[in-house]
């Protein structure tokens, strides 16, 4: 029971390593640099939607390439950790080894949540209040849309 327990936190907390690592930035922070169009969308749509100027613009690239730089380490040990869990798994290893490798997985995942978190508060403090109103109600779209496809808001 406890090893099942310990299985399913394990598989949550890679499950929302996978999140995290697709959400961190506007555009993945994958080693293959596979999502810079969808990275290029994303800065074009807030560009757009929330009328940025050329120097907000220059500003924010500035911001979230810093920020992918920053996380692009913790990525590849969290890559690292859901192999090593694996392994572990599949080696049958003691409770006390999966606790080791989930909780270093944890705080790989907080300390990415932290970059992502800087960067974007970096970047709201880039918006006229005009443009903040208009985040908001970004986010709020996105989110009850999110929410009626039964996904998470966030």
């Amino acid at each position: 029971m406890n090893r099942i327990r310990l299985v399913l936190l394990a598989g949550t907390a890679l499950a929302a390593a996978g999140m995290l690592n697709a959400q961190a930035m506007p555009g993945r922070v994958g080693a293959g640099g596979g999502d810079a169009p969808r990275l290029g969308r994303m800065q074009q749509f807030l560009a757009v939607s929330l009328d940025l100027t050329e120097a907000q613009q220059a500003q924010a690239k500035e911001i979230f390439a810093a920020a992918r730089a920053s996380a692009a380490p913790l990525v590849a040990q969290l890559r690292s950790g859901r192999q090593e869990m694996a392994a572990a798994l599949k080696a049958n290893q003691p409770d006390a080894e999966l606790d080791r490798i989930a909780s270093r997985q944890g705080v790989l995942l907080g300390q990415l949540a932290a970059i992502r978190a800087k960067a974007q508060a970096k970047f709201y403090a880039l918006l006229t209040p005009a443009q903040r109103d208009k985040a908001e109600k970004l986010k709020s779209l996105r989110g009850r849309r999110a929410g009626r496809l039964g996904g998470n808001p966030f």
